[in-house]
């Protein structure tokens, strides 16, 4: 049925996904809707709901299900109802609306280069306690020749800075101008670079910044920044693929695994200005390897991908008056594996320590399921208390929410600057 010029929507029977000519999944779902001629990544899960680990907003485990819910075109409306397991299980009281969230997604094409995103996660509808349990952004993309320019204002906005944990820009507005990345030349050199600027109100430890006698520690600035990363890869060694067949190069994986090894050098530098006259500065180095062996294709130790990364600030100069963004792991070395152990089984790990203090401040685990057309994951992170269980069909990207860890719209600050 055509719903609109831009939406058709599909009713069938007993859906099910065939999976290597036998093994068949039901889909717990009878429409299906296409949005441009293209098939939303949700509409594959056959998991019944999104399982996903917040111990942050959520209190731990929950599960949940998305459902689209048709609107004026060109907005499209996903509607995720959460129920928080662990929080349930501590309180025993299945009516306590606490025990319920929902996160709204609001979607649309506003021209050929330009996209808005609205969403609102609210981690119990206990609204009584509705200051601590909404985070909500709202964000417009507007593509400008090569570059990229995002407009966004969010209230209580979730970033992980590293050693300092999470930390929540309670409102900001601003705006990012983004790069593509540039090759330099013939040198192999990328270059890219971004340049924001906004009015933000976050926790400070700075109480000479503060009003007296202050309510909380939210302190409003300006804050503009300018950064710049370079990057060079070295192949050091690259391996031939097995044939694109299902008993060698296919057996476990969407696509061959070609072994490789490669040695990285890069460059970054930021300047943070606040309008508090307050600056931050840093010059860092990063060099690391990266590789991976086997062809994924023997029932044992048959694939094993490495890396490992080096990042030290060598120039540093001054200090954020905010704790979101404030450049404190300036000496880090990130490593990581993943092996195969057993046919489609692979197992894990992602961690990054400071060397200055030798505290892991992340660590994410992971165990794998795969085979050439479909995978399962389970991803933990203990720092972060996040984690999810995810479904790929293909060469898609991992179904559901969850698996943007918990759907928490959790960013990352690296550097000082948000990824």
């Amino acid at each position: 049925m055509n719903l609109n010029e831009n939406e058709d929507e599909l009713y069938i029977e007993n859906l099910r996904i065939v999976f290597d000519q036998g093994f068949t999944i039901p889909l717990l779902r009878s429409r299906i809707l296409l949005s441009r001629g293209t098939l939303d990544d949700e509409a594959l899960n056959p998991l019944p709901t999104g399982i996903g680990i917040d111990g942050r907003d959520r209190d731990g485990l929950f599960v949940e299900r998305t459902f689209s819910v048709p609107i004026a075109d060109p907005w499209k409306l996903d509607v995720t109802p959460q129920f928080l397991v662990e929080r349930w299980l501590d309180n025993s009281e299945f009516a306590d609306l606490a025990n319920y969230g929902v996160v709204f997604d609001l979607n649309g094409q506003l021209g050929p280069a330009t996209v808005a995103t609205a969403t609102a996660s609210i981690a119990g509808l206990d609204l009584q306690n509705l200051d601590d349990r909404l985070r909500a952004s709202v964000r417009v993309r507007q593509q400008l020749s090569f570059h990229t320019l995002n407009l966004e204002a969010s209230y209580r906005d979730r970033l992980f800075n590293g050693s300092l944990g999470f930390r929540d820009v309670q409102s900001s507005i601003g705006a990012v101008l983004v790069s593509p990345n540039i090759v330099l030349g013939d040198s192999g050199i990328n270059l890219s670079y971004q340049l924001s600027g906004q009015l933000v109100t976050a926790e400070t430890d700075r109480l000479n910044l503060l009003p007296q006698n202050p309510v909380n520690s939210f302190l409003s600035l300006g804050r503009a920044q300018g950064n710049i990363f370079l990057t060079r890869t070295f192949p050091i060694w690259q391996g031939e693929a097995l044939p694109a067949t299902q008993e060698e190069g296919l057996r476990f994986s969407p696509t061959p695994v070609v072994p490789y090894f490669n040695f990285i050098l890069g460059g970054q530098g930021t300047l943070t200005y606040y309008s508090s006259g307050d600056t931050q500065e840093n010059v860092r180095a990063i060099v690391g390897f990266q590789g991976q062996v086997g062809h994924f294709a023997d029932d044992f130790f048959d694939y094993t991908q490495f890396n490992l990364t080096y990042a030290r600030a060598f120039v540093g100069d001054g200090e954020s008056p905010f704790l979101f963004d404030r450049d404190i792991d300036r000496n880090v070395l990130s490593f990581g594996l993943i092996q195969q152990i057993y046919g489609p089984i692979r197992a894990g790990f992602q961690a990054s320590v400071n060397l200055d203090t030798g505290d892991f401040f992340s660590t994410d685990y992971v165990l794998e399921y795969s085979r050439r057309t479909y995978g399962l994951v389970i991803r933990f992170n203990p720092e972060q208390s996040t984690g999810f269980v995810g479904f790929r069909i293909s060469d898609f990207d991992w179904s559901g929410r969850a698996a943007a860890f918990g759907g928490a719209e959790t960013r990352t600050v690296e550097g000082g600057v948000l990824q």
